[in-house]
Order: C-alpha cells, then sequence, then structure tokens
C-alpha cells in the first residue's frame, strides 16, 4: 500500500481534524483534505497536510533540519525524550486505560524524531498509540514524512491546530514554543501537558565557547505558570559526547548562526544537557 492511502486512512480512523480557517470538520475527498465552506487542503504522496500555504518558518533550512535529525539518531537528546515517556506512562498507568489507545501530539516537532521515538516506546510497553506531530516548518514536515512510521505528521501553526476540541490525552512540547489557548481547546479535559524548557546548565559548554551568557528561563516559566496548572516538575541532565558529530551539533544550534567562535582550535567533547520538565494541566 501506498504511503498517502496508508495516511488517508488513518485520517479517517481517527476523525480528529477540523479546519484551521473556520473550525468545521473535514472530510477526505479523493487526495484532499475539504470542509463546508469549501476550504480544500491537499495531502501530499508522503502523507502530510500543509496547513499554513503561503507563509511559515523559514529560518529553519532543510541542511539545519537534516542536521537535528542526524543528531538525534546518535543519542544527544535521548535523555529528554526518555523523560517524557516516563511521565507520560505513569500518567497513562494512573488514569487506568490500559485497554485503549493513547493518543498524543507533538506540538513543534520538527524532523519528527521525537514521536517516533516516543511511539517506539510505547509500543515496547506493549500500549497502542495513535502519534500526530505538527510543526510551522515546511521543511521539517517534509523531513518527518520520509520516516516510515504510524505517525501522521501535518505543518501547522501552534496558534491555528487543526484539530476538533478535545482531541488529546497528552500534548508534548520538547523545547519549542507554545500556544496555551489552542493546547487548552485540543487536550482532553483530563488530559496532560509536557513541556520541556531549557535549563541555565542547557549547552553551557557551546555557549561559553561562542561567548553567549548562562541561559534564563525565568519568563518562559512565569508564563507557563500564568497560563496552565503546573502538577510535575522534573529535572533533566546529561553529559553527551558528540566529537564523532560536532559539526552537526553547531549546525543544528541557531543561536550560533552568525557568530564567531572564541577559540578556534577548540575541541567539542562533552556537552551538557540540562532541562526542566513541566507537566501540567488546565
Amino acid at each position: 500500500m501506498k504511503k498517502i492511502d496508508k495516511k488517508i486512512i488513518q485520517m479517517k480512523k481517527y476523525d480528529l481534524l477540523s479546519c484551521p480557517k473556520c473550525g468545521s470538520a473535514f472530510t477526505v475527498e479523493g487526495k484532499s483534505l475539504k470542509c463546508p465552506s469549501g476550504h480544500t487542503y491537499d495531502i501530499s504522496k508522503k502523507g502530510t497536510v500543509n496547513f499554513v500555504l503561503g507563509y511559515g518558518e523559514e529560518n529553519y533550512n532543510m541542511s539545519m533540519l537534516e542536521a537535528r535529525e542526524r543528531v538525534i539518531e546518535q543519542g544527544f537528546f535521548n535523555e529528554i525524550v526518555r523523560s517524557v515517556c516516563e511521565e507520560i506512562y505513569a500518567y497513562f498507568l494512573a488514569s487506568g486505560r490500559e485497554e485503549e489507545p493513547i493518543r498524543i501530539l507533538d506540538a513543534g516537532c520538527g524532523d519528527g524524531s521525537h514521536i517516533d521515538m516516543i511511539g517506539r516506546y510505547f509500543t515496547e510497553k506493549g500500549i497502542d498509540t495513535e502519534l500526530i506531530g505538527v510543526d510551522i516548518s515546511k521543511d521539517g514536515i517534509s523531513i518527518a514524512g520520509r520516516k516510515d512510521n504510524e505517525v501522521l505528521y501535518f505543518v501547522a501553526d501552534l496558534s491555528h491546530l487543526p484539530f476538533k476540541e478535545n482531541s488529546f490525552d497528552v500534548i508534548v512540547n520538547i523545547l519549542s514554543p507554545v500556544n496555551y489557548k489552542d493546547f487548552r481547546r485540543v487536550l482532553k479535559e483530563d488530559g496532560l501537558c509536557y513541556k520541556v524548557i531549557p535549563d541555565s546548565g542547557y549547552l553551557k559548554e557551546l555557549r561559553k565557547l561562542y561567548g553567549l551568557p548562562e541561559y534564563k528561563n525565568q519568563e518562559i516559566v512565569s508564563h507557563l505558570r500564568e497560563n496552565a496548572r503546573v502538577l510535575k516538575e522534573r529535572k533533566i541532565r546529561a553529559i553527551e559526547n558528540v566529537e564523532a558529530y560536532a559539526d552537526d551539533l553547531l549546525l543544528m544550534t541557531p543561536m550560533l548562526w552568525d557568530r564567531e567562535i572564541l577559540d578556534p582550535g577548540a575541541k567539542l567533547t562533552d556537552i551538557t544537557i540540562e532541562a526542566e520538565l513541566f507537566t501540567f494541566g488546565f
């Protein structure tokens, strides 16, 4: 079966898509999504849909996103993804719904690797999932669409998510912007969100090497607390040796673009990953 046909079957089964322009439910007609108001979006050969035609995030280009994909494949973000999976798994067990699939949205999924890893984690646990990834970068979703998995990927604006109300058990938001209003709309009443925010030691070796100040997350955390009900906080810390893929790490890190290294002869070895994982609801 062609990938597009497989993804269309999933879209029909999940029945969660709604028009980001008018909020009406979509129907699948041929290889397009159409709403009663006449808004139409084509489904690509990869089974992805672009809901932000005509605009989008162009800062993250294909080479940067492919470098990010390779860095993820090397395991750089494994500790972050593992922590997120453990928290979701604990929530799922406590909910008493082991026989039901858990529907997870990765909001700001980039190249789609993290939601793919989350899916594999739950498959190993014997738990069915329905997985969706969205990002405003069309290049990111183009890369995601190459993957051979069960995830539905869409180009979408986080402030106008193309989903019906109360669609998701879980929303994951890893090192990405957030829109609390639309998260609240598409999250089920008893659903939870998991947001990863960089902490002060995040990539501190790179920051020092490029003359950047320590990362400060107070404003982002304060905004989270003002807009949601924080239920749990978890510190994440890991040291990763990046010698084998240092060039890709530099390429995928926007804060370093157009900046000159202070010590051109320096060799990148161990890099600190320090972040906070917030579990919250509304």
